[in-house]
């Protein structure tokens, strides 16, 4: 009767680190997912923010107002103090602007200048 005893009290902590050990995984694996959905939304939140702050830079660059910068638009907005200190912070050199025009309008050129949509591609690509 001894020998059942020692076997059943074996089997019933065993299961029962088991059973301790799966719940543990499975909190920790659920807190590692949470944290990847987070930071997806803060990259896509901070994405957000970045074209809204393009949107914005376009706009008051764009002083014909035809929905494309020019060269000398683009080189007008890049030049300001504000804008290279901007830039710097999102980690872009933009010291030869010339390049920069020329690699926002590398995909289409267009005689009336980058659009939008070109812009925020050409910044997004950097």
């Amino acid at each position: 009767f001894c020998i059942f005893f020692v076997l059943y009290v074996t089997l019933v902590v065993f299961t029962l680190v088991r059973i301790i050990f799966a719940l543990l995984i499975r909190d920790t694996m659920q807190a590692a997912t949470n944290e990847a959905c987070q930071v997806a939304r803060e990259k896509a939140s901070e994405k957000t923010a970045l074209i809204e702050k393009l949107r914005e830079l376009f706009r008051a660059a764009d002083t014909s107002g035809d929905g494309f910068l020019s060269r000398e638009e683009f080189d007008r907005i890049v030049t300001s103090r504000k804008v290279q200190e901007w830039m710097s912070s999102l980690g872009m050199d933009v010291h030869d602007h010339e390049d920069l025009f020329g690699i926002l309008t590398e995909d289409e050129p267009s005689e009336k200048g980058v659009s939008w949509e070109e812009f925020v591609h050409g910044i997004m690509r950097m």
